[in-house]
């Protein structure tokens, strides 16, 4: 235990304390375990990537652990499956036609899978692990409950980790039956476990001194904004090439870091509108702000960018959720109150009457988009949505699934609690050029329809 102790402290620093307190629990093969382990805490904190590890090295073979993820076994069924074929070592293949080790429709099929397939095999605990497990709720009112007494259930030594980014008291089942798990909080990074995690992505060749004054420079400017472990090592990546690339043009030496931090400014405020939303992808970031160098004026750097990003005709979605997205910022850009005049069937925007609202276009204090957006109801934007579109939407079209995608792609964000779609208020996070070129790639007239954007 001692040496995977070490060896994963070493690979994951910040993490120590977690991955005594998983060991602990986990013990020798012939300890008690508990019935369920729940590991929760926030997004980018190494809960996943811990608890795969630690499995790893646990039990090398691996057929005493299954590892799930419940979005892509988004049925009971595949998730009975997947667990069975990982304790029995089953893969699927051509030879066997793609047949799983047994097939399980319900649950009570799958306890009797479960005595029956550890019968006899008592003397190591057998886990399953459960990663995004909030969707769990969603699965029907006894899935949960049932798999917190999985081992009373089938009468074998079975234990279930949870992972999530949901505290357990939201996430407790309501009809009751479950008992309470052991808890495993990973907490957010501090500034110098993020130093030392980023520190290890210094490129070959380059001084670690230097790379780790950029870095420290990074968390600085965006980490108020962007406290996500994932999205500063993407920054850093996307960046760290511009802020160096002074030196090999001899404009400046690794000494002069005022001189390099200011010459690379533009690249940051550039950073900072496009990558957070992932509006292009590392390769496309690094092809065409290779265009400019240090040498180009600022305005130049960030045009080249920006023109980028619209002559790729927005983001690569779906054709209806490209219109969610429109209705989204209509919503967060427009007054509800002049909804009818917009957005009534059969009917354009009334031009004269805009007149009257819009008096203060020419750049007031109280100009919307100087304001930013503003939260709404998304009953609100599905009426807008079904108003703009040509042609009703095909009844195939999952609309919640969508908005959901566009929630996790930080295109929406929420402002409100709740994890209902029906019941929750959201901003839209886009900017105006970015919709402006969604919109022309589905041939729509944003511009007619925005309230004081002309």
């Amino acid at each position: 235990m001692s040496n995977i102790s070490a060896s994963l402290t070493n690979k994951f620093p910040g993490r120590g304390e977690q991955i005594e307190h998983l060991l602990s629990l986990l013990g020798e093969e012939s300890d008690p375990t508990p019935q369920c382990i729940f590991i929760y805490g926030p997004t980018a904190t190494g809960k996943t990537s811990v608890t795969r590890e630690l499995f790893t090295k646990y039990d090398s073979a691996g057929q005493h652990y299954a590892f799930i993820n419940s979005i892509e076994c988004f049925t009971q069924r595949l998730l009975f499956e997947r667990v069975l074929n990982s304790w029995a070592g089953h893969v699927p293949g051509v030879e066997n036609r793609f047949a799983n080790y047994a097939r399980c429709d319900n649950l009570v099929d799958f306890v009797n899978c479960v005595r029956d397939l550890l019968h006899g095999k008592q003397e190591k605990t057998h886990y399953i692990i459960i990663d995004q497990a909030e969707r769990l709720r969603d699965r029907g009112p006894m899935l949960l409950t049932s798999l917190l007494r999985l081992s009373e259930l089938s009468d074998v030594n079975v234990a279930v980790v949870l992972i999530s980014n949901v505290v357990w008291d939201k996430f407790r089942p309501r009809h009751g039956g479950a008992f309470d798990p052991v808890l495993v909080f990973f907490s957010c990074y501090t500034k110098q476990q993020v130093l030392e995690i980023i520190e290890r992505d210094c490129p070959a060749g380059e001084p670690a001194k230097f790379f780790l004054t950029f870095v420290d420079a990074i968390y600085e400017v965006f980490h108020r904004n962007c406290a996500d472990l994932n999205e500063l090592r993407h920054l850093v990546a996307m960046l760290y090439p511009k802020f160096v690339q002074p030196v090999f043009e001899k404009q400046a030496n690794r000494s002069e870091f005022t001189r390099l931090f200011k010459l690379c400014q533009p690249y940051f405020s550039a950073a900072s509108e496009r990558l957070y939303l992932r509006e292009i992808s590392t390769t496309e970031w690094q092809k065409y702000s290779a265009i400019s160098s240090a040498k180009t004026a600022p305005e130049d750097v960030t045009m080249s960018i920006h023109q980028m990003a619209e002559n790729n005709e927005g983001l690569d979605l779906p054709y209806y959720t490209k219109f969610l997205l429109i209705a989204a910022f209509l919503a967060s850009y427009n007054p509800s109150r002049l909804d009818a005049q917009y957005f009534a069937r059969g009917k354009g925007p009334n031009k004269r009457r805009t007149k009257v609202f819009t008096q203060d276009s020419l750049g007031g204090k109280d100009r919307q988009q100087l304001l930013g957006p503003k939260a709404f109801g998304i009953e609100r934007m599905l009426a807008i949505f079904y108003s703009i579109i040509a042609e009703p939407a095909d009844s195939s079209v999952d609309v919640q699934i969508q908005i959901a995608s566009l929630v996790t792609l930080r295109l929406l964000s929420k402002v409100s609690a709740g994890d209902r779609l029906d019941g929750i208020k959201c901003k839209c996070n886009v900017s105006f050029e970015t919709i402006r070129g969604i919109s022309r790639s589905v041939r729509f007239e944003i511009d007619r329809f925005l309230y004081d954007f002309t």
